[in-house]
């Protein structure tokens, strides 16, 4: 702390009998205690976006639920997408987006995959005919003590009615 941070808390600590001291000194760890919780991430669609050999691309929608009582601005988040208990795609993004106390936000994200991972997950579809996944990562943020947090969530998008679109399970 600076001497004149010091002595103030000194005057005002013979002035009030220590509460005020007291108060000053609990004050800046009680701003930097408010550390957020983790964002709540979930898969809502994927869309493929383009294809060669080597290397697929997918647009993936992510709902982003924020628990805290606090906006939450977020400035990127890092992922990684297990289907049905394989590893499927990886990626990332810078996009700042703000999630709004006890609220949700939508987020678009590119994902890359590999031909080998897609062709297993093909194969497993047509075994399982729902797919399950799971969605890892860091969530980064803008303007708070804490720059990030870990963040992980699971789901099942199941196969239903007569056109075999995917429909998100409960």
């Amino acid at each position: 702390m600076s001497p004149a941070f010091t002595s103030v808390v000194r005057a005002a600590g013979r002035a009030c009998g220590g509460w005020a001291a007291a108060a000053m000194l609990l004050a800046p760890a009680a701003c930097s205690g408010a550390e957020p919780v983790a964002p709540e991430v979930h898969v809502v669609d994927l869309r493929l976006l383009e294809s060669s050999v080597f290397e697929q691309r997918f647009e993936i929608d992510l709902r982003i639920g924020n628990p805290n009582d606090f906006d939450l601005p977020l400035d990127g988040l890092t992922f990684d997408l297990e289907v049905n208990g394989e590893g499927f795609a990886r990626g990332f993004s810078s996009e700042k987006i703000t999630v709004p106390r006890l609220g949700e936000a939508r987020l678009s994200v590119v994902a890359s995959t590999t031909l080998i991972e897609l062709v297993r997950q093909m194969q497993l579809l047509a075994e399982r005919g729902d797919l399950d996944y799971r969605i890892s990562g860091i969530a980064y943020f803008d303007s708070l003590v804490r720059r990030s947090a870990p963040y992980e969530s699971e789901g099942t998008f199941a196969l239903r009615g007569s056109r075999g679109g995917l429909s998100r399970g409960i």
